[in-house]
């Protein structure tokens, strides 16, 4: 249970990292077409400023945003799985998938037609962000894939152990 709650907050923080990646590519390449100089040491400044800025600044935390949207998704996702065989890695990909799209979708709605993450602005900029929760997702799921392989290898061996003393008596 404790590993599983490390996995999700986990999941959580890499989808953030590569959100705020993606933004913080998208204004530095949009600086670049305009001929502003940008190095490699202004980038790396520029994304852990917006890594600590937009996690603790502003009225909305992105990690905030993403872990309710994530939450939402493997929730929907751990109930699916009762009725659906599907592998939980891919299952929980498409979750973290549907989790960046539905935010990078409805924030405009709520911030009057307007996008907050820069960097999903165009299709190209959605479809990455999607791809980077499709990762985070697929992380998770194939955390739990791996949790429930090591918890039916302890089982066998524990019946082993308990056959192995029933012939030995």
């Amino acid at each position: 249970m404790l590993l599983n709650s490390f996995n999700l907050i986990l999941s959580i923080v890499i989808a953030t990292c590569l959100v705020i990646l993606q933004e913080t590519m998208s204004n530095m390449f949009w600086l670049i077409t305009i001929d502003m100089p940008v190095t490699i040491g202004i980038f790396l400044n520029t994304y852990f400023s917006n890594l600590f800025l937009m996690n603790l600044g502003g009225a909305i935390p992105i990690i905030a945003l993403i872990a309710i949207g994530f939450l939402v998704a493997y929730l929907v996702t751990k109930i699916l799985l009762i009725w659906v065989n599907l592998s939980k890695s891919y299952a929980y990909a498409l979750a973290g998938a549907a989790a960046i799209l539905a935010i990078v979708l409805l924030m405009p709605l709520a911030f009057y037609n307007l996008d907050v993450l820069a960097g999903g602005r165009s299709f190209l900029g959605k479809s990455i962000l999607v791809f980077f929760g499709l990762i985070s997702g697929y992380y998770f799921g194939n955390s739990l894939e791996k949790e429930r392989v090591n918890n039916n290898f302890k089982i066998s061996n524990s019946k082993i152990d308990e056959i192995i003393k029933i012939n030995l008596n």
